[in-house]
């Protein structure tokens, strides 16, 4: 019960959190009308809310959910990796029109998610919703996914000419990391992955969608 109760409060939290960001970062495209200062405008909620997802982590390993362990670390890392490692520390990405089309994409996608897992444990959740969260990523997806390539990919003549995160020999500790060929690598890594995560949730989406109908039709019987 009490976990039941905990689970409630994050995902409550979490999708008003991301409610926060999305209302920010409208609000500043609606004022401003000028891409550069979305993040700057709701980049506090937009850590918070992204770096509290690390949790969903330790609910996996622990069994206070049934998804995978290592799925959801895949989901959770990359979204951090672009915030942390590549968003906040090189600035003059923020301009980049695809950095909104990103936050925008994430804050949607979040906000449907944790609601519907917020009234899954109440078990009130309406169809519509349902809807919602198995339908809306097959643009969302490949929306937020292309945005974080292109941040990564952005900000690779900068990290290059900057030396930004890396370390060259010799050194005391005797050992070289360059980071753009880190984030070309981890560029690379979204390849294999992502059209396996892709057709899952389009398995899952015919599954839902038609489970949640079958119920819908009991309950209105």
């Amino acid at each position: 019960m009490l976990s039941k109760v905990y689970l409630l409060l994050y995902n409550c939290c979490l999708a008003c959190g991301w409610s926060i960001v999305l209302y920010q970062a409208i609000l500043e495209l609606a004022t401003a009308q000028n891409p550069t200062y979305v993040y700057e405008r709701c980049q506090v909620a937009l850590k918070i809310s992204q770096t509290l997802a690390l949790l969903e982590i330790f609910h996996a390993v622990v069994g206070l959910v049934r998804s995978s362990p290592f799925t959801t670390f895949v989901q959770v890392q990359s979204r951090l990796v672009v915030l942390w490692l590549v968003l906040d520390p090189v600035s003059e990405v923020h301009g980049y029109s695809n950095v909104p089309m990103m936050i925008i994409a994430w804050c949607v996608a979040e906000i449907v998610r944790y609601w519907y897992y917020a009234l899954s444990l109440v078990d009130k959740v309406p169809y519509f919703l349902t809807w919602c969260r198995y339908s809306f990523f097959t643009f969302l997806y490949p929306i937020g996914v292309s945005g974080e390539l292109l941040t990564i990919f952005s900000i690779l003549p900068m990290v290059t000419a900057t030396g930004m995160f890396s370390l060259a020999l010799p050194n005391k500790w005797n050992f070289s990391f360059n980071y753009p060929i880190f984030l070309m690598i981890y560029m690379m890594g979204y390849v294999p992955y992502l059209p396996k995560l892709y057709m899952h949730m389009l398995k899952q989406r015919s599954k839902m969608l038609g489970k949640a109908a079958v119920e819908g039709e009991k309950k209105s019987n």
